[in-house]
């Protein structure tokens, strides 16, 4: 067996991932290699593949292969219709890092233990309209939702 390089999921978490998500770690690899091949055959997708991006969408989607190529195929589409979102994504942007002290989206600490919600608090009034646009504050956000969607811990929330 292949050694996947996925972060494992916490204990308190397992039971969760297995009930709710439909996950069966013996089975993580062969679905991985499944979105890979799909990839692989779709020209039109300029795709991460490792491992840990991927089994966010399985997860995401309760490990349904189709239901998570739907997925990442509109990760992808968005991206490429509207790529003023992704362009400059370098944390240490001056432009990225003001977005980011203003405090327009800010995950609060954790709550009750690994398997507690977590929260985003979401202050759409923090971005100074003046000085930024809706436009770079989407685009910080959307760096932000692509670090948090491979945390395992949210994925199995």
């Amino acid at each position: 067996m292949v050694n996947l390089a996925i972060r494992p999921v916490p204990e308190p978490l397992c039971k969760k991932a297995r009930a709710e998500l439909n996950e069966q770690p013996e089975r993580i690899q062969e679905d991985i290699a499944l979105l890979r091949q799909w990839i692989a055959k779709s020209p039109h997708l300029r795709s991460r593949i490792d491992d840990q991006f991927l089994v966010a969408f399985l997860r995401g989607c309760k490990y349904s292969l189709e239901r998570a190529k739907e997925k990442l195929d509109m990760f992808y589409t968005v991206r490429t219709m509207s790529p003023e979102l992704i362009r400059t994504r370098d944390p240490l942007d001056p432009k990225t890092r003001e977005i980011i002290r203003m405090g327009v989206g800010v995950p609060l600490p954790l709550t009750d233990g690994p398997d507690a919600p977590r929260v985003l608090l979401i202050r759409p009034a923090a971005y100074d309209p003046p000085r930024t646009t809706i436009e770079e504050v989407i685009r910080v956000s959307t760096m932000a939702n692509d670090i948090m969607i491979t945390y395992v811990e949210l994925q199995v929330q």
